[in-house]
């Protein structure tokens, strides 16, 4: 065999990456289907590492099958890029988003018009793809593939590296507010005082100082009063809202899913339980959320109040607030808190208050003294304005609740969940990454001693 026949045949059998109905392969599903995404990354966050390479692999399959299944394919694949950008805002593992899903009936997604267009616009965005795969079908048939999977990687990495403030970091030393404050159980009983715990949904750590002060100036009625002292700072967190209250609750790294099997856990509502304490939780929103009604008592909460026990029993929570996460008014449910905490004084009580109206999509409130939107907001953002609106109201119920004169001595935690879970590189930017703020009012109040 002569060397040009030799040579003609190592052409033939070696694929050459400079082919070009490999490289158009590469630029119809490597690149098309993330160019939108690229171009508004200096302006929204949006950490997709898995979903590049998705769309090569669909475009590959739909190569394989007849042209209809290209509408449904990449539709599909759309969808489930949107999941996992929204996967990652939120903060939650990906074993607890797909165990999420069994809870998207009790959410209205429509009510969201800012969450109806972005998913809008995946579907719409996967159609056109599906549509120009089909239009090029025949010139991309028997492509090489690898191309694609190297631009598709090199797109996830660069997005990664935009994003890198913004994504989350490996585990964490432990801690939590109650850790950095040395609170334990036996502390709380030693001092004899109640305890009201608030985490606040969405809190992150608002990064300016003055914009911090919005906040905690809501507590200084509390403050007048001379019976306590304000102490504050940041600490680390892992995960979404529940793995929130594994931190505070059960002093550890976890979520919900620790906690459903049919044990009683070591955690702190049960050592406050054990001390002779009533412990109680308030939500606004269903108990099915989570299985919160299942696992708050095996934690240690003896009695758990939610959206349905509380409709039921008392006719002032007939409004709701919210849009997806529609439920009781924050508003509303610490006027329960205040009551409780009131109710049967000589009684030590243990409460919990996780609040629910910060929850993005959030609906802003009319008229706020911040002035949100207008020249003179106090935070210019009006994203994060709204949103400090909102906690602010949380702070203000609080500090009602303190002030009350009849109110038995009482520690007060405020403690946000994880950093807010914003999509605005802008908005995003106002908060110190990977912290959650935490207050203390500490009571300074003599305890009776009881006989």
């Amino acid at each position: 065999m002569g060397s040009q026949a030799i040579a003609a045949r190592a052409a033939r059998s070696v694929p050459s990456l400079l082919n070009a109905r490999a490289w158009r392969f590469a630029l119809i599903l490597g690149v098309a289907p993330n160019l939108v995404m690229l171009l508004v990354l200096p302006l929204y966050v949006a950490t997709r590492p898995l979903s590049p390479l998705l769309y090569v692999f669909a475009g590959a399959l739909a190569l394989r099958t007849r042209p209809a299944l290209a509408y449904f394919l990449f539709p599909l694949v759309a969808v489930v890029d949107l999941s996992l950008v929204a996967m990652a805002v939120f903060h939650l593992p990906f074993g607890t988003a797909i165990q999420s899903m069994r809870y998207m009936a009790s959410l209205d997604l429509t009510s969201s018009a800012f969450y109806v267009v972005v998913l809008g616009f995946f579907v719409a965005n996967g159609l056109a793809i599906a549509a120009v795969v089909n239009r090029n079908r025949q010139a991309l048939q028997g492509a090489m593939v690898l191309p694609a999977i190297l631009v598709a990687i090199g797109v996830a990495s660069f997005e990664r590296q935009i994003n890198r403030p913004f994504l989350k970091q490996p585990a964490q030393s432990f801690e939590s507010a109650l850790t950095i404050n040395g609170i334990t159980s036996a502390a709380v009983a030693d001092g004899g005082r109640n305890m009201l715990f608030v985490m606040v949904e969405g809190l992150g750590a608002l990064s300016d100082p003055a914009h911090a002060a919005i906040l905690s100036q809501r507590l200084q009625p509390a403050l007048d009063t001379g019976r306590y002292a304000l102490s504050s700072g940041l600490s680390n967190f892992e995960g979404s809202t529940t793995g929130a209250e594994s931190r505070e609750l059960c002093g550890r790294w976890g979520d919900h899913r620790d906690y459903l099997d049919q044990v009683a856990y070591d955690c702190f509502p049960a050592a406050m339980a054990g001390r002779g304490y009533r412990t109680i939780s308030y939500h606004g929103f269903s108990q099915q959320m989570f299985e919160r009604e299942t696992w708050y008592p095996r934690i240690g909460f003896q009695e758990t109040h939610f959206l349905e026990s509380l409709t039921a029993a008392d006719d002032r929570f007939r409004r709701l607030c919210g849009s997806v996460f529609a439920g009781l008014c924050d508003k509303d449910v610490a006027d329960a808190v205040r009551d409780r905490l009131l109710k049967q004084p000589t009684e030590r009580k243990f409460l919990y208050w996780l609040t629910l109206n910060s929850h993005i999509p959030y609906v802003r409130k009319q008229g706020g003294d911040l002035k949100c939107g207008r020249n003179a907001a106090a935070i210019k953002n009006t994203q994060v304005c709204e949103l400090t609106e909102l906690w602010a109201d949380v702070f203000d119920s609080v500090a009602t609740i303190a002030k009350d004169p009849t109110l038995p001595p009482t520690d007060i935690f405020i403690v946000g969940d994880h950093t807010t879970p914003l999509w605005s590189r802008a908005a995003a930017g106002h908060f110190t990454p990977h912290k959650v703020q935490w207050y203390l009012l500490r009571n300074n109040r003599d305890v009776p001693v009881r006989g």
